[in-house]
């Protein structure tokens, strides 16, 4: 089935994998995201406390308008640059810069540069040039991937020093997410795996078994049930799980649609048979008389049996049902596929051929005629014997099925009286 539940659920799982693993990558690229800027400003202030604590802001002011480089400033710079070099996987650089109209001039720097090295203005510093001056705010900026922090840094009488700027590396984003990312394509990998297993097992353990379940329901008829439900492979015979209870169910389900199908069966070969000579009745005949009537041929022999009354008198009833039952027999021994045997009464039969020829009918009728008188009791020390009387009437193409069952009525009738006159039978 295209649109099977199979199908579906797969489709589902793989669509659902892929969106987890794709949230996923997304919420942590995200997350590493947030981790590593928090990072980067936790390092930042450890920095810049670190600055607050070794420099000393009316030195450094001394130091830029002396342009005096003795052992204190030394002594500042080494510490800055150690601390620097410890912490080189995350801190660019420590600076303390002073900002004037005309550009900054730095006064430590562990990026190589002088006392009293001039830094141009840049775009980005132009637009806080006035902050710069004042030196007052502090603040963070993240430009490149890289965190800028501005931190004041004034004089015990309150002047600006100038501003110890910490710049600190994107600390491991940019390293791991080439790792996350092969992680989570292995994981995407891993995912589809597992999903095309579950598909297998899924497949092994229930849709197998549902498909042969429809298989075998739609296979189902009276005549295979023996053979269907005999084979326990068919209905998971064996497990206990809701698989197992489901081809119990079935099965038991079969069983009771083949016994009332083969009660409805019997019940139908009932309605429309004698139950003692196994002919059909005349229930059936009633009930199959129009399509007698629109036969392109047809050919209808009725039968009595002669003397049954007497038989039924003198030696018994049981006596008289075997003669009943040896006239069936001896007449469905002539009956063709097309022809139809019927138990109109008591002692009266009638069997209706159709579609067939004048020269079959004839060969027939030679027969019956051949074996008439045809004693139904051969057993010769019966002393009531018993004879079959016929009568016949032919016709093809345009005729009436009322007048030809009389015709055929009639002749039975002066053959009946033939046979007696015949067999000394007496006249009832």
């Amino acid at each position: 089935m295209s649109k099977s539940i199979q199908k579906k659920i797969t489709t589902s799982l793989m669509i659902t994998a892929f969106f987890l693993v794709i949230s996923g990558l997304v919420f942590s690229v995200l997350f590493m995201n947030f981790i590593s800027r928090k990072y980067q400003r936790s390092m930042a202030y450890s920095a810049v406390s670190f600055a607050e604590a070794v420099i000393n802001a009316d030195d450094a002011k001394d130091f830029l308008t002396t342009r005096t480089v003795n052992n204190r400033y030394k002594s500042v710079q080494e510490k800055l640059v150690e601390y620097q070099k410890k912490n080189s996987s995350t801190i660019e650089s420590i600076s303390l810069i002073n900002f004037s109209n005309s550009a900054g001039n730095y006064i430590y720097d562990t990026s190589g540069n002088e006392l009293g090295n001039r830094l141009e203005y840049d775009d980005y510093i132009s637009s806080v040039k006035t902050d710069l001056i004042s030196c007052r705010n502090s603040w963070t900026v993240y430009q490149k991937k890289l965190l800028y922090l501005f931190q004041p840094l004034r004089t015990v009488e309150d002047k600006s020093a100038g501003y110890i700027i910490i710049v600190i590396k994107e600390p491991f984003r940019a390293r791991y997410i080439l790792y996350m990312l092969v992680s989570y394509l292995v994981l995407l990998l891993i995912s589809i795996g597992g999903v095309i297993f579950f598909d297998v097992y899924m497949k092994k353990q229930l849709f197998n078994p549902i498909s042969i379940f429809i298989e075998t329901t739609r296979s189902f008829t009276g005549e295979n049930h023996k053979e269907i439900t005999d084979n326990p492979n068919i209905f998971a015979e064996g497990r206990d799980d809701e698989i197992g209870q489901l081809g119990y169910e079935l099965k038991k389900m079969l069983l009771n649609i083949n016994s009332n199908v083969e009660n409805l069966s019997k019940a139908v070969y009932d309605a429309n048979h004698d139950g003692m000579t196994q002919t059909l009745n005349k229930r059936c005949y009633q009930n199959m008389t129009p399509v007698f009537q629109k036969c392109s041929s047809i050919c209808v022999i009725y039968f009595d049996v002669n003397n049954l009354k007497t038989m039924n008198d003198t030696m018994g009833h049981e006596k008289g049902d075997m003669v009943i039952k040896s006239a069936a027999e001896y007449i469905k021994s002539f009956a063709g596929q097309k022809d139809y045997c019927f138990r109109m009464g008591g002692d009266e039969f009638l069997m209706v051929m159709t579609e067939c020829t004048f020269r079959e009918i004839d060969e027939l009728i030679g027969k019956l005629n051949s074996d008439s008188p045809y004693i139904l009791n051969p057993d010769s020390n019966d002393p009531v014997k018993c004879a079959l009387s016929f009568g016949y009437a032919y016709a093809k193409e345009e005729y009436s099925y009322n007048e030809l069952l009389t015709e055929a009525e009639e002749n039975m009738y002066t053959k009946k009286t033939e046979l007696k006159k015949l067999l000394n039978m007496p006249e009832r």
